[in-house]
């Protein structure tokens, strides 16, 4: 029987959460249809060896590629490319994406001929040089049905406009990462409800055992360790808990605050370090291709985010038997069973506060829960079954 073909476009294998799961995802239905991969830009290369040997790689061969990488990145790629970067970022700015977008899509050849077209990333803000995989989908590809995977609290992370919206109404289909993220999703889009999906990232597990295993990080024992590996930007509640460190210090506890990525704020949260005289207690180690050897000896991982969608680190961090304390986001309670798994708390400054102060004095609720991790692992099966579904429906 001849497979069905389906062609996944995303801007990037950069490390990180989409990117992640969707890698997971092409090792999860590499066997059962013809699978090409649509790159905007693949300057990194560094996920590379992880894609199936059987997906066919595409990438953008004109200026497209502007729009799947960072400036710095193509500043290192080529001082043409960045120049004519900035002149579409700062047009974007002012007048919005759509015009920059047209421009970028024109010399790339249209693909044609397959069952299935995904969008593995959402819409951004249509000032925001970014995103763009939704938009393509629609107008570069010829498939029989086009579906959009939302990876976002679609009311409230910014690109909740008009014309998204009516982008979205020209799918054939929406896949959202949880049940709450749908919620979100139709109540923006309510006349949706028939087309949209709920479907759970995939975690390759087994890779993330063998990665933590291998010479994981070894912290003071004599100090309650906390761990976040996120990226360095405003919506994940960094800078305010910068200040929740410092109150439970001068408290009198012996803590250590572990912070595993990079970002835009990163400056910003040195500068605040040094100024509080917080050197001995938050450390920065910037981003890592292993993040995950940082988690296995800590005893606590901490998401403090603004706002998430369904953070695939969470289930990460539990899967190696650490529990997680994170604020109440749209899929919190969704990915977290309180008290077992792991801690929610208030959504604010004093929230983090209350509840981590409350962990570090009672470190026998941190113990219940990685005994309870332990003996209850993680697993893709509710993924299986939405991707199972989704495409069963769509093929």
């Amino acid at each position: 029987m001849t497979k069905k073909k389906i062609i996944i476009v995303n801007n990037n294998l950069n490390i990180g959460g989409v990117q992640k799961a969707l890698l997971s995802l092409l090792k999860e239905i590499e066997n059962e249809y013809d699978i090409t991969l649509y790159l905007f830009n693949n300057f990194n290369k560094v996920q590379n060896h992880l894609i199936p040997k059987s997906v066919k790689v595409i990438e953008a061969k004109s200026f497209l590629k502007v729009l799947g990488e960072a400036q710095s990145n193509i500043n290192k790629e080529s001082k043409y490319l960045a120049f004519f970067r900035a002149i579409m970022v700062g047009w974007t700015k002012v007048f919005g994406n759509k015009i920059p977008f047209k421009i970028l899509f024109f010399p790339e050849k249209r693909l044609k001929n397959f069952d299935i077209a995904i969008s593995y990333l959402h819409v951004t803000n249509n000032k925001s040089f970014y995103g763009g995989c939704v938009e393509f989908v629609l107008e570069k590809i010829e498939a029989t049905k086009k579906i959009g995977f939302i990876h976002c609290d679609f009311l409230n992370y910014g690109g909740n406009t008009s014309e998204n919206r009516k982008l979205y109404c020209k799918l054939d289909g929406v896949a959202t990462v949880s049940e709450s993220c749908k919620k979100s999703f139709l109540q923006a889009i309510p006349s949706l409800n028939d087309r949209v999906y709920k479907v759970e990232n995939f975690h390759d597990y087994n890779s993330i055992q063998e990665l933590a295993s291998n010479n994981p990080f070894e912290y003071e024992k004599s100090i309650f360790n906390i761990v976040t590996i996120s990226r360095l930007s405003s919506e994940k509640g960094l800078i305010r808990t910068l200040f929740v460190i410092k109150k439970i210090i001068e408290d009198g506890h012996l803590i250590m605050w572990n912070i595993v990525g990079d970002g835009s704020l990163k400056e910003e949260i040195i500068e605040i370090i040094n100024n509080y005289n917080l050197k001995d207690y938050i450390k920065i180690y910037g981003d890592t291709i292993n993040p995950y050897r940082y988690l296995p000896n800590a005893d606590l991982f901490l998401l403090p985010s603004l706002h998430e969608a369904a953070p695939l680190v969470i289930s990460e961090a539990m899967s190696l038997g650490v529990p997680v304390l994170a604020t109440e986001t749209l899929s919190a309670r969704e990915i977290i069973a309180e008290y077992k798994q792991g801690f929610i708390c208030e959504n604010s400054e004093e929230g983090i506060y209350t509840k981590l102060k409350w962990l570090v004095d009672n470190p026998e609720y941190l113990n219940k829960s990685r005994i309870y991790l332990k003996e209850n692992s993680q697993n893709n099966r509710n993924a299986r079954e939405d991707i199972k579904r989704l495409l069963i429906d769509f093929a």
